[in-house]
């Protein structure tokens, strides 16, 4: 626990890390609820509940994709790792509390939205379970894609290409996800694209759980499980071709 606690005082000083994580989606959400009013969508639920989810993942896909590999990228490239395993440290521990870290860090997110979107907006929350069940599967994202942020750090050698390499990342999937259009709004061919995408799920389909109109968005963890299994496969890959060579 001590561990975890110390990597998330570090990732506190990373500005890129609270701007984008913590900051920019308030900005947002205040910005386009102000801009475009919030009005009623039906059923006593207004546009704050509906752009509550975009602005959740506006915050989480910047932890995954950017402050988390640029972390590890910056661990590899001042050998930390190395030399913490000359001191006899277990790094497996190590790395996890670094992810678990990042999953805190991807809770506060989340919850700073819900509570600026209730408290400002008067957004209208599920019931425990509901809401549970979204956060569990909001998460289900983030892992995966914090493992596909380990996998970039991996293979981008130069520190100084994963932030804008990340930014490139974060954008595309702000596009495709539906961030600054609505997703039915898209052009056919980026629609298509953004069906493969978990992100997309969550910003557009976690609605139906918000609402409570159901618990699990089975497409959602279908899509998700085939990433995360293709992101094991491939760092384990990686990995093994990593040991021979250095064999």
């Amino acid at each position: 626990m001590q561990k975890i606690f110390l990597s998330m005082k570090m990732q506190l000083r990373v500005p890129v890390s609270i701007f984008f994580s913590l900051i920019f989606p308030i900005i947002m959400m205040v910005a386009i609820v102000t801009s475009y009013g919030n009005f009623s969508i039906g059923n006593g639920y207004h546009f704050i509940d509906k752009y509550l989810l975009i602005s959740v993942g506006i915050g989480l896909i910047p932890i995954t994709v950017i402050s988390f590999p640029i972390w590890i990228g910056e661990s590899i490239d001042k050998k930390i790792y190395t030399r913490l395993r000359y001191l006899g440290v277990n790094l497996n521990t190590y790395i996890a509390a670094d992810v678990c870290s990042y999953v805190f860090l991807s809770l506060i997110s989340i919850s700073v939205n819900i509570l600026v979107a209730k408290c400002v907006f008067k957004a209208h929350l599920p019931n425990p379970l509901y809401l549970l069940t979204y956060v569990l599967q909001s998460e289900y994202c983030v892992l995966t894609f914090l493992i596909m942020g380990f996998f970039i750090a991996r293979i981008v050698k130069n520190t100084r290409i994963l932030l804008p390499l990340g930014m490139t990342i974060l954008f595309s999937l702000y596009i495709l996800s539906g961030v600054f259009v609505q997703f039915s709004s898209l052009p056919a061919n980026l629609k298509a694209v953004g069906q493969y995408l978990p992100w997309k799920y969550l910003m557009n389909d976690f609605y139906n759980i918000w609402v409570m109109k159901q618990y699990w968005v089975s497409s959602f963890i279908r899509i998700n499980s085939v990433w995360l299994l293709c992101l094991i496969i491939l760092i384990s890959g990686l990995m093994l071709l990593e040991k021979k060579r250095a064999n």
